[in-house]
């Protein structure tokens, strides 16, 4: 919290603590994004603000955001992908990557499908997927893959359909080049017969 305000290149504008948020609502969680006031956001704020109590303003903290990992000895691969998801997340998030829930209520998240994070969230950037994989997964593992596998397991997560952008222009095209030129978002390109992003046929 103590970072913020701070320019995003996502939107052009310097963002608040409380628009950040916002973009989790809307990007992460692939929900509606409450108003700025929201009881809320005020609420997630005051959190926010009772956890960074006694921080330094604009010190980088002890585990915030994930690590920028070197570019892989061999490009990412799909395939090689799903062998790990096969065997190290699939427990967790379901073979289909649809997640799992209990009594109604979401224990692991869905990486893919309808009930995941849409093509506008950050983790459909593969670098940054890659460097949240190596720190954080498997559950309480973290660190155990290798920056390779962690590459290619991003590769193949990315690799799959998600909700759409909320950006959406009506052309895949027109918003990938507007929101997604990069080579680390796979919006747009095709994979296994299926253009990402676009509606099935």
């Amino acid at each position: 919290m103590g970072r913020l305000p701070a320019y995003r290149s996502k939107n052009g504008h310097v963002n608040t603590f409380a628009e950040r948020l916002q973009g989790c609502f809307q990007y992460s969680m692939n929900g509606k994004k409450p108003p700025l006031g929201d009881p809320t956001l005020v609420a997630l704020e005051s959190y926010a603000a009772w956890l960074a109590t006694g921080a330094p303003t604009g010190a980088n903290m002890a585990g915030r955001g994930y690590p920028h990992l070197p570019k892989p000895a061999a490009a990412p691969d799909f395939a090689r992908g799903k062998q790990v998801f096969d065997q190290h997340c699939a427990l967790c998030h379901g073979a289909t990557g649809a997640g799992q829930s209990a009594g109604g209520t979401a224990v692991f998240p869905a990486v893919w499908g309808p009930r995941s994070y849409n093509w506008g969230a950050g983790m459909t950037s593969i670098a940054t997927a890659a460097g949240f994989v190596k720190a954080n997964m498997p559950l309480g593992l973290g660190g155990s893959l290798t920056d390779q596998q962690a590459w290619d397991v991003a590769l193949f997560i990315d690799s799959q359909e998600r909700p759409q952008d909320p950006r959406f222009t009506g052309s895949v095209a027109e918003t990938r080049a507007k929101f997604h030129n990069s080579p680390s978002s796979m919006y747009g390109r095709e994979v296994n017969g299926h253009v990402l992003g676009a509606p099935p046929p």
